[in-house]
């Protein structure tokens, strides 16, 4: 009877203790199954991040160790809920002509300067908004005849106060700042910051290759050219230049027998291209100006006049663009204008002290959390992927969840997405923002598992020594786990 009795408590006592340790136990199997991921020679020294939780419910579904890992362009996801969540979906920029001094009735001359007011729009004649942009010198020409002015004797002045800081944060490395990709923000961006290189190769192999034009033109700009022809598919150059810098250096190379061939790097002076542009337009409607162009970059109190105000697409239509074909420009904006609407000063401080606060505001992990710009583009941006789940999470719950999902890309429909998962159950399942830069791959957004549960998801992999095709089949197998279980 006392043996049947202490093997009854043994058996209770064995209970209780799986009853108190099973959700270790089980932690400790789930960071087991994502080592079958990386058992190979290849990813063996790869770091990696895995969350996923329940979209309705925040169940913890699958959850790696948490490191801290570098972001790559997940990290639009991040500023995307943030500047959601503080501008609100309807914000807009502006961008305004104005004049200072007196206007002569009679002769239509204004003694006094033009000014264009950049007020940090990121789309401002961009070429994902041609539309809604295309007139807007037009209808600036037209303001300026009907207020009488045909004269303007003094300067066209482009007012930057609104941006007054580095263009680029301190993070970016030389190989990305001269390439369309690492065009840096301004309180005047014209044309996305960045012009087309138009080239011609010859049809043999290994041999240079010519300009023979550029667009839109930048006046006294000196591009060292070393790119050569090749038997390689595809744009391997790199652009090597500096903002506000004229003399730029391209090398890498362009396939053979090209007659146009198009390659695009980042503007070195976009507020002077932006002005080029409208003189150019006020000289074909002969309104001239007599004096130069001169930037300022305080507001000295002069009294100014404004003619007009070009108000940029809602915020709810820029982050499409910006997250589904992952615009850095945009997004750098972005983490600008929260910081100005946090704190009256659009810079890269103000908008990574507004990251802060936001997480704080919401409970959102921030152990592991060290944001250093907006778009992903430094190496130096790192975050668990239980930060970035916890943010989406946030906007998941929030008002703003169909505009915000609605930006992601489509996997094997559209942006980065376009060419992924075709042929598998995440096609049109998944909507995710990647991120892709030497040795970093993420992943992170929604999609639907097999038994119909929505799940919120990110992965982040660091320091691995893949090809990218066979990076892109280990997230998909990554993320079919998912789907599966």
């Amino acid at each position: 009877m006392r043996e049947n009795i202490n093997l009854f408590t043994m058996r209770i006592f064995t209970l209780l203790l799986l009853s108190l340790f099973s959700p270790l136990l089980s932690g400790y199997a789930q960071n087991n199954s994502f080592e079958r991921f990386f058992s190979t020679g290849s990813l063996k020294t790869a770091s990696y991040s895995i969350f996923a939780i329940d979209a309705k419910t925040g169940e913890k579904i699958a959850a790696s160790d948490q490191k801290s890992l570098s972001t790559a362009s997940v990290m639009k996801l991040f500023t995307t809920s943030v500047a959601l969540d503080i501008l609100g979906p309807d914000y807009t920029f502006s961008t305004s002509l104005a004049y200072t001094g007196t206007l002569d009735s009679n002769t239509g001359i204004l003694a006094g300067n033009l000014i264009i007011i950049g007020g940090g729009d990121p789309a401002f004649y961009s070429t994902w908004f041609k539309d809604h942009y295309k007139d807007c010198f037009d209808n600036w020409i037209n303001q300026l005849k009907k207020s009488g002015i045909k004269t303007v004797d003094g300067r066209l002045l482009l007012d930057l106060s609104a941006m007054n800081e580095a263009t680029i944060p301190g993070g970016w490395v030389w190989e990305d700042i001269g390439n369309y990709y690492g065009a840096g923000v301004s309180a005047l961006t014209f044309g996305d910051n960045l012009y087309e290189i138009h080239f011609a190769s010859p049809k043999a192999e290994g041999l240079p290759v010519t300009i023979h034009s550029g667009k839109p033109e930048i006046e006294g700009l000196i591009l060292d050219n070393k790119v050569m022809s090749s038997a390689r598919t595809g744009d391997h150059t790199i652009a090597y230049g500096a903002p506000g810098l004229l003399h730029q250096y391209i090398e890498g190379t362009i396939p053979v027998d090209q007659t146009d061939f198009v390659v695009r790097a980042a503007m070195p002076d976009p507020p002077a291209v932006a002005a080029t542009a409208l003189l150019r337009k006020m000289k074909e409607n002969g309104i001239p100006v007599t004096g130069g162009v001169s930037k300022i970059f305080s507001d000295d109190g002069t009294k100014k006049t404004i003619l007009c105000t070009q108000l940029s697409p809602p915020l709810k239509d820029l982050i499409v663009p910006l997250n589904k074909e992952s615009l850095n420009l945009f997004a750098e904006h972005l983490l600008r204008e929260v910081g100005r609407k946090r704190s009256g000063e659009a810079s890269l401080e103000k908008g990574l002290e507004a990251y802060q606060k936001f997480c704080e505001d919401y409970g959102i992990n921030i152990q592991g959390f060290f944001p250093e710009d907006g778009s992903g583009l430094t190496r130096s941006n790192a975050m668990t992927s239980q930060t970035l789940v916890e943010t989406i999470k946030h906007v998941y719950d929030g008002p703003y969840r169909e505009i915000f999902f609605n930006s992601l890309p489509v996997a094997g429909v559209d942006g980065t997405l376009k060419n992924s998962f075709k042929g598998t159950p995440l096609e049109r399942n998944v909507r995710a923002k990647t991120g892709s830069m030497s040795r970093v791959r993420s992943i992170a957004g929604t999609m639907k598992t097999k038994s119909g549960k929505e799940i919120l998801f990110a992965v982040m992999i660091n320091n691995f020594d893949l090809k990218s095709s066979e990076t892109s089949k280990l997230l998909e197998s990554i993320l079919l786990s998912f789907y599966n279980d």
